[in-house]
Parts: structure tokens; C-alpha cells; sequence
């Protein structure tokens, strides 16, 4: 089933602070929202990307930081 998700809270709050590389912690508290919805709306947009680790200063495989991709 394909799922087409119309209105994006975190793709436009994303949009908002284009120059900004953002925690999946400061979108939640920002908007409100829970974890797991906030991760969902994010896998269903193709406009929002993640950072790589390093470029904000960790060393971690993974990290939940992401940015608008333009």
C-alpha cells in the first residue's frame, strides 16, 4: 500500500531553516510531535535528507540529524 503523505509537518519545518542541520530531538520539541511519527514523516519525503556524522562534529556511524534538500 502506498502511503502519500499530503501535508509534511517536518518537511516544511525542515524548509523553514534550510541552512540549519537539525536533531530528530529539536524537530520533535518543535513541533510537538511524537518519535515515531516524527521518523515516519521524514522516510516518506524525498526532500529531506541526513547528515553525515562528521559534519556535525561526531564520530558515530549514525545519527538522527537531517536537512532540506533542495
Amino acid at each position: 500500500m502506498l502511503t502519500v503523505v499530503l501535508d509534511n509537518k517536518v518537511e516544511d519545518y525542515l524548509k523553514e531553516n534550510k541552512e540549519k542541520k537539525l536533531s530528530l530531538r529539536r524537530i520533535m520539541k518543535d513541533l510537538k510531535i511524537k518519535r515515531r511519527k516524527a521518523i515516519w514523516l521524514i522516510h516518506q519525503s524525498t526532500k529531506i535528507e541526513s547528515v553525515k556524522p562528521l559534519d556535525v562534529g561526531s564520530r558515530k556511524r549514525f545519527l538522527h540529524v537531517y536537512k532540506y534538500r533542495q
